[in-house]
């Protein structure tokens, strides 16, 4: 997954409905970008429709980031 998400923009991702405010944002993932959305989704991208509260824990989401890197390879 993140390897994918490395190489396309929340802009032009077609699989999924995206809010206007992460169309925006033109989020282009990396480890990076993720790390800081994954703290806190509606404070990274204010007005996206992400429920998710996030993960507060920087090495949760260090764990989290390896855990994707890995499942793709």
């Amino acid at each position: 997954m993140l390897r994918r998400e490395r190489r396309c923009s929340s802009k032009n991702a077609r699989r999924f409905s995206y809010s206007d405010a992460n169309v925006s944002k033109g989020i282009t993932w990396s480890k990076d970008t993720l790390f800081e959305y994954l703290e806190n989704p509606k404070k990274y991208i204010p007005g996206t429709k992400m429920v998710f509260a996030g993960i507060k824990k920087p090495q949760e989401r260090a764990d989290l980031i390896a855990y994707l890197e890995q499942a793709t390879k």
